[in-house]
């Protein structure tokens, strides 16, 4: 499998991974009272903190499952560690969990990936993304980006669902993120160790999602 045809598949909101029921945020950001037209800044914000740490700790789970080795289970025990101290939020991270068992569930059924399911515990997302992406030859660069754009078509498929708007608006949100894509790929492509982990914080992106929590209306977990 050629890394484009990977990225393009992991990215396919069709996929029965639960990504369906996630909105990146946008449902408790429009619930705040955040208007539609601010959804671009919005993609800024976030891919500047919350997919920054979701992509960067892809990468170095990928780099940790290519380096091989009987301890590399164990040194992904450590990244979670790394990972859930820069993902204060129990609501982001309880997102990332669920996301993560579905993708595992999938990604087994098509990679060895035996070592991560014997371990028998709760994956992030990022973890399985990255792993995945070790499997399939992905490099650091391309696993980065696919975590990126994923999360800007979450938010971008969500606004559509909650405030129904010119899909055309949509696609060219997702042109003008583009650049701010590829500086985050720049800025995670080369970690090397869970200490290199960035830790950015989006507070009110955060309160907001765990007001989110305690709705009685809403459509999305996240």
């Amino acid at each position: 499998m050629t890394a484009p045809y990977l990225s393009l598949l992991l990215a396919d909101g069709r996929l029965p991974t639960g990504a369906h029921t996630q909105s990146g945020g946008v449902e408790p950001a429009f619930q705040a009272g955040m208007p539609l037209a601010a959804v671009p800044d919005y993609l800024t914000v976030r891919l500047r903190t919350v997919t920054e740490v979701e992509a960067a700790t892809a990468v170095l789970a990928r780099r940790t499952w290519a380096d091989g080795g009987p301890d590399r289970v164990a040194a992904l025990v450590a990244l979670d560690v790394a990972w859930r101290a820069r993902t204060p939020s129990d609501v982001l991270r309880d997102a990332a969990d669920l996301l993560g068992r579905s993708h595992l569930r999938l990604a087994a059924a098509v990679w060895d990936l035996a070592p991560l399911v014997e371990a028998r515990r709760l994956w992030c997302r990022a973890f399985v993304v990255g792993v995945t992406a070790a499997a399939a030859g992905l490099s650091a660069a391309e696993t980065a980006r696919l975590v990126a754009f994923d999360d800007v078509q979450t938010v971008l498929a969500a606004a559509l669902k909650l405030a129904p708007f010119d899909p055309a608006h949509g696609v060219a949100w997702a042109v003008r993120a583009q650049p701010e894509v590829e500086r985050l790929v720049e800025r995670v492509a080369d970690l090397l160790s869970p200490a290199d982990l960035p830790a950015p914080t989006a507070p009110l992106l955060e309160q907001w999602g765990q007001q989110h929590r305690d709705s009685e209306r809403r459509l999305f977990r996240a």
